[in-house]
């Protein structure tokens, strides 16, 4: 059997070490498709890294409202992050809408134009106005308004952004 000298044991840890914190100052290196929480620059901010490695700012995080319920702006941003990866992995990612859960207003996922909300994306500020809140969410938006139709929530087709057919 043969046996790993010291030295080559020793270099390949100082690579491995070495490609880790390159990879975790960069907040972007190659991370593949998906969202995650960006920190390379001074807030927060999810973003969604396309098949083609396009990376696009979806939330900026901001807001401290939440700090004192343990939910800083970086938090909020891992958080949410995750969330929306899990659901695209899972193919549950196509319309964002508002809604209610335990009683709070929410932004949240449907899985069709005028569907109920099904998974949650963020929790709002108490009183908060939804339809302006989602107004406001995106960093991709363009002045576009979403609104509330016939007492019904407005709703974001994101498949085009996620480069998910349309079924």
């Amino acid at each position: 059997m043969k046996s790993i000298s010291s030295t080559n044991l020793l270099f390949a840890t100082v690579v491995t070490l070495i490609a880790s914190v390159t990879i975790g100052q960069s907040g972007q290196a190659q991370r593949g498709q998906g969202f995650y929480c960006d920190t390379s620059n001074n807030a927060p901010v999810t973003v969604y890294q396309n098949s083609r490695g396009d990376i696009e700012p979806w939330i900026r995080w901001t807001s401290n409202y939440f700090r004192n319920a343990g939910y800083d702006p970086l938090t909020r941003c891992r958080d949410v992050s995750a969330r929306l990866e899990n659901y695209r992995r899972n193919r549950e990612l196509k319309f964002i809408t508002v809604g209610q859960m335990n009683g709070q207003n929410v932004i949240c996922t449907a899985s069709e134009d005028d569907g109920q909300c099904e998974g949650l994306v963020l929790t709002l500020k108490p009183k908060e106005d939804p339809v302006r809140a989602l107004n406001n969410l995106f960093a991709w938006h363009t002045g576009a308004t979403y609104a509330a139709h016939r007492g019904k929530n407005p709703y974001v087709d994101v498949r085009e952004r996620l480069d998910i057919r349309r079924e």
